[in-house]
């Protein structure tokens, strides 16, 4: 690596990392509570579900437990569509930043991306131990498909994201229709049903969701031989690494437009 391109790369890190320290003090404030606070709005969401699934549903539709088939199917949600959304408001957030010459829109993406990834970590980790206290299996039977799987589900997050945030910088409109995407993979991910169940029609449309195949993924490490009727793991990498790809050559053609608007 050359000196010039090292250079760089360590002025990048450091101005990812004032971004990074920026947002969590204007978001969360000075005092640790404000990030318990964070953190504690998708837990709640997360237990709230639970709670309504468990005193309406008794029998799990797949396995035995109905916490752990619920868990599999919210959590993704919660991994993808929170830090996506969040991620989507950066650019319109920090509007002023972006005319300082060092800060480039994909810093302020960086870091706001990276963030909303530490904060799904802390839930993932708290809902897990919650779920273990309460005498919960909820440790999965293949440990790498899970961690796999939550690491793609948060990088499409990330993917949806990125693209949302040069996408609502351009136009407004967007947060609405992106709310209205994200709503629509929610409900036809398959949280609360099995998709092979469905009619060979309905498959096909449901799909060509990304987030079914997050779901799909996680609860294939928690059931044998589950995941091979639905699941296409390439095509949820392939489907956010397009969306950071197409946000990169916006940037990289308008990026005029994107600080004047």
């Amino acid at each position: 690596m050359s000196a010039s391109l090292s250079d760089a790369l360590a002025v990048q890190g450091r101005v990812i990392g004032a971004l990074l320290l920026r947002d969590m003090r204007t978001r969360f404030g000075r005092t640790f509570m404000g990030y318990v606070i964070i953190v504690a709005w998708p837990l709640s969401h997360l237990l709230l579900l639970m709670g309504v699934y468990l005193l309406t549903r008794r029998v799990a539709p797949l396995g035995t437990s109905v916490p752990v088939f619920l868990a599999t199917g919210v959590l993704p949600y919660i991994l993808c569509l929170y830090p996506g959304r969040m991620t989507m408001l950066c650019l319109v957030q920090n509007q002023p930043l972006l005319h300082f010459p060092i800060v480039k829109t994909t810093d302020v993406i960086l870091a706001r991306g990276i963030l909303e990834i530490l904060t799904a970590c802390w839930v993932t980790v708290i809902f897990a131990l919650l779920l273990y206290l309460t005498g919960v299996e909820i440790w999965p039977i293949h440990y790498q498909k899970a961690i796999f799987a939550i690491i793609a589900t948060m990088y499409l997050g990330f993917g949806i994201g990125f693209f949302g945030a040069i996408m609502y910088k351009l136009v407004r409109a967007w947060l609405a229709i992106q709310i209205g995407l994200l709503i629509t993979m929610y409900i036809t991910s398959g949280v609360f049903f099995i998709p092979t169940s469905l009619h060979e029609d309905i498959q096909f449309y449901l799909w060509f969701n990304p987030l079914l195949h997050s779901v799909e993924w996680l609860r294939s490490a928690y059931y044998d031989g589950y995941g091979y009727g639905m699941l296409n793991q390439e095509y949820l990498i392939g489907f956010a690494t397009i969306l950071i790809f197409i946000g990169m050559l916006i940037d990289r053609f308008i990026r005029g437009r994107l600080l004047l608007a």
